[in-house]
């Protein structure tokens, strides 16, 4: 039996006289619903903050939104971020080994997906040295989330570059709220990890929590059922303060470290400095620190924020260095009876250093700027029935150049039970550091009985790419029970990234051998459609059901001549995708909770000298578990997950500098003690 499994049963043991229910939390940045219902929140405006960067109601929201609540997050199996957004339509998510995730909204996906802002606390978590987002560097316990706010489609004229198909911003739980101890001990067969929280508060105005957490990733199923090499270690740790100062003004400081070891095995393709079967042994660390200033009267509210952040991360023999300052201000004000206005500017400055046991760049350092301004106004024309939002965000940078990104929306509700809205946006990408600097050596196989090498390499002349974004939705509240949320898209997506290859070229020493050059390019354009539907439905009061379904395609419309389109996860978007989630309680102190989910085959590998993908076919998911509330402090949870198969894959190799693997059937055990 694991540690942590011997550890969740003797706290189980020892604690059986002694709980209590937790007491509810307030939101972060929002509204608290902690204390409402699911039926209630059915019937209610739930609120959201992560569209227009301000509170309002998602009903008349003009854009497709699925929050993620502090309850959904309880009556989940997940253990992770990734995890839980399973559950969002329109959402792709896919593990790739035990530490490396691929999520992406509305296609595209891979582990290095560059179209999916993602934002803690409002803070970007991107990466623009490899682009898109290492999850492993964020993988934040659950238990310190409040709610996590998902916008589908552009978000750009308020959040800028890389909010091309979508932003997800995770809120953190708040200080007010979180006094006392928590304790939280999870064990099954891919992952283990201990959870500590203590909150107090020195008087009415001032709260604060701190809180620290162990990660221990196991080894995911090779083809042949055995464990492969990967894995990860994790031990991460944060602090949070609140100073309400008076009713106008509320500063909040934050900050977090990490650090951890990976076990990767890199694909042959890449010519690094491994073990034989590509065995590689990384490390990644970080910390952050946040400022927020919110100030509130009566006709307009404000916030100030700055961040310091720096991450270093050795994989694959190479090491990469950012460091981060930024300074972000906004304001929000009511403008009369007919405009509600949200402008504001953030300046942000970056170091990136490039190194390792191979030259990935032709210098080491690279510093990069953005200076940025935004303005998005909801011009009522008719009260409470149609709201016309026009906005846009200016911005000038370093990595992706002067850049115009706009936005038009309309919204029509024509009564309290259903709202129809459709827009126009449009969004860029600020290109990565990999797309311009990097050289990367590959092996290719042999041609004639002779080696075949080449290098991957970045170009200067590499631009951003751009989406033009057609959007139109519709909710509708069918009596008391029933909710329906769908949204289609058809979007342009202009410049996007492939590889021009050179002429082959013969090297006669050391060895005879053959080499070539494969430069990025943007040599390919696409068009991508979809539907996305959501249905909540609640006929008792303590039995509710959670589906959605999602179909999407994308094809090219132009391809550069010369170029060869990436790999197939640039593009791995399956064309189906279901979802389902149900919530029972079925006794007093127990709820029994379900997880299924459909995902369809994806498309054929796109022949590459970078894929050396085998098909990933159609797989399907269930996850279960009991959830027991015993007396007033002690919560446990017991079940599996994937229990349809012994394992199954989620994605192809692609342009992933590791391998992809198989996620094994598993059972879990979890055990959360509050006092």
């Amino acid at each position: 039996m694991s540690v942590g499994v011997r550890l969740a049963a003797t706290l189980l043991c020892c604690l059986l006289g002694h709980i209590r229910i937790g007491e509810a939390q307030q939101t972060a940045g929002a509204p608290d619903l902690s204390g409402e219902s699911l039926e209630q929140l059915t019937k209610m405006q739930l609120r959201v903050s992560s569209f227009a960067r301000k509170d309002q109601d998602l009903w008349v929201t003009p854009a497709a939104v699925f929050v993620i609540t502090r309850e959904d997050i309880e009556r989940s199996a997940a253990t992770s971020v990734p995890d839980i957004l399973r559950t969002v339509p329109g959402l792709q998510v896919a593990q790739v080994n035990a530490s490396t995730w691929a999520v992406s909204a509305r296609g595209f996906n891979s582990a290095y997906a560059d179209k999916l802002l993602v934002l803690i606390d409002g803070r970007s978590v991107y990466s623009e040295i490899y682009s898109g987002v290492h999850w492993d560097e964020s993988a934040l316990p659950l238990e310190s989330i409040e709610r996590i706010e998902v916008v589908r489609g552009p978000g750009a004229a308020v959040w800028g570059a890389n909010a091309f198909n979508g932003v997800i911003n995770i809120i953190t739980r708040r200080a007010r709220g979180s006094e006392g101890f928590e304790v939280s001990v999870h064990s099954d067969r891919i992952a283990e990890a201990i959870y500590l929280r203590y909150g107090g508060s020195i008087n009415d105005r001032l709260q604060y929590r701190g809180y620290t957490s162990f990660l221990q990733s196991e080894a995911l199923d090779n083809p042949f059922g055995q464990k492969a090499f990967d894995g990860e270690k994790t031990l991460r740790g944060g602090a949070r303060v609140e100073w309400q100062r008076d009713k106008a003004n509320r500063l909040t400081l934050s900050t977090e470290t990490y650090g951890g070891y990976l076990e990767q095995q890199v694909l042959p393709s890449l010519a690094l400095n491994v073990g034989p079967g590509g065995e590689n042994h990384g490390s990644i660390a970080g910390v952050y620190a946040l400022g927020r200033w919110e100030h509130t009267q009566q006709h307009q509210d404000s916030a100030l924020q700055f961040y310091f952040g720096k991450t270093s991360r050795h994989e694959v023999a190479a090491l990469a260095l950012t460091t981060t300052y930024d300074l972000d201000y906004q304001n929000h004000l009511l403008g009369g009876k007919r405009n509600d206005l949200v402008w504001g500017s953030e300046f942000r400055y970056t170091s990136d250093v490039i190194g390792g046991a191979i030259p990935l760049s032709a210098k080491p350092v690279y510093e990069n700027y953005l200076l940025d301004g935004f303005l998005q106004d909801d011009v009522t024309l008719v009260p409470h029935r149609l709201i016309l939002t026009l906005g846009g965000k200016l911005q000038d940078g370093t990595l992706g150049g002067f850049q115009v990104q706009p936005s038009v929306r309309m919204l029509w509700a024509p009564d309290e039970k259903q709202s129809a809205w459709a827009a126009f946006s449009r969004a860029s990408t600020a290109p990565a550091l990999q797309y311009t600097v990097f050289k990367i050596p590959l092996t290719l196989g042999t041609v004639q009985g002779l080696p075949l090498s080449a290098t991957l390499e970045g170009s200067p002349a590499f631009k951003p790419e751009s989406v033009d974004a057609f959007e139109v939705g519709y909710r509708r509240r069918v009596g008391s029970t029933l909710t329906v949320d769908t949204a289609a898209f058809f979007n342009f997506n202009h410049r996007f990234a492939s590889l021009a290859a050179g002429d082959v070229q013969f090297v006669p020493t050391p060895a005879p051998s053959l080499h070539t050059d494969l430069v990025y390019t943007n040599g390919s354009s696409a068009k991508t459609t979809g539907i996305e539907t959501a249905v909540l439905w609640k006929p008792l009061s303590r039995f509710s059901l959670q589906a959605s379904y999602a179909w999407m395609q994308a094809r090219t419309v132009e391809a550069g001549a010369g170029t060869i389109d990436l790999p197939a996860d640039t593009w791995n978007t399956p064309r189906h995708s279901v979802t389902g989630v149900m919530s029972w309680e079925i006794a007093q102190g127990y709820s029994l909770n379900a997880f299924t989910a459909y995902v369809s085959a994806l498309p054929p590998p796109i022949q590459s000298p970078l894929d050396s993908s085998i098909p990933v076919p159609q797989y399907a998911r269930v996850d279960l578990h009991l959830h027991h509330r015993i007396g007033r402090y002690l919560e446990a949870d017991a079940g599996g997950t994937n229990l349809l198969t012994p394992r199954h894959r989620e994605i192809g190799n692609g342009v992933s500098a590791v391998t992809s693997l198989y996620i094994p059937r598993s059972l879990f055990l979890n055990v959360k003690w509050t006092f």
